[in-house]
């Protein structure tokens, strides 16, 4: 059996990995905002994190891996930073607005990631699987507070089912944050997509 030295270093080795694979992820979620998916490298991203090149492709394997790895990253920011423990009707909408704008203030990987998800819809495209599972995420969550609410509030039959709605809610997500990145600011996307939201919830339109 380990000893109790041998069981500290080895903790000590997965506490350095974790804060290596953590360093990698932000520099470059930096490099892939400035300069895009094919425009950033491998090795000056390892550069900008401190380490090897031959670190980073032990953590990631290939740029398609670490760019997912950002995405994670950037949705479990948002989330800790924008939504509460207890989900409301309310509180989502929120969340969502609130992403919505600190989404404009990284375009870069926004756009990157609208690329991406655009990219994805080729069969064979490395990426699918995971946006795929993205969607599913959020579908869920929106499904699950729709048909909360029609429940709660006996709204309309509107011919979809609250997976459908979602992913209707979803997909305008997508398209505005796709539009903005080809027209900056002719739309002002937190308000659409919290008017979106506040509809499909059956919640009065925001003051």
């Amino acid at each position: 059996m380990p000893n109790s030295r041998t069981g500290a270093a080895r903790a000590d080795g997965y506490a350095t990995g974790r804060a290596t694979k953590k360093a990698i992820v932000a520099s470059a979620a930096q490099a892939f905002a400035r300069k895009g998916f094919y425009g950033a490298s491998l090795r000056s991203i390892a550069q900008e994190a401190g380490v090897d090149h031959s670190t980073l492709l032990h953590h990631f394997g290939n740029k398609t891996n670490l760019m997912l790895a950002v995405i994670e990253w950037h949705d479990q920011q948002q989330l800790r930073a924008d939504f509460p423990r207890r989900l409301s009707a309310e509180a989502i909408v929120e969340g969502f607005v609130s992403a919505a704008v600190s989404n404009r203030e990284t375009p870069g990987l926004v756009q990157l990631l609208s690329m991406l998800t655009a990219e994805a819809g080729s069969d064979d495209h490395p990426a699918r699987p995971a946006l795929q599972r993205r969607h599913q995420r959020l579908i869920t969550l929106f499904a699950w507070v729709i048909r909360r609410q029609r429940a709660k509030l006996g709204l309309p039959d509107d011919g979809l089912s609250p997976e459908q709605r979602a992913a209707v809610l979803l997909a305008t997500w997508d398209g505005l944050q796709m539009f903005d990145a080809l027209h900056p600011g002719m739309l002002d996307v937190p308000d659409l997509v919290g008017r979106s939201l506040r509809e499909a919830f059956g919640l009065e339109p925001a003051r």
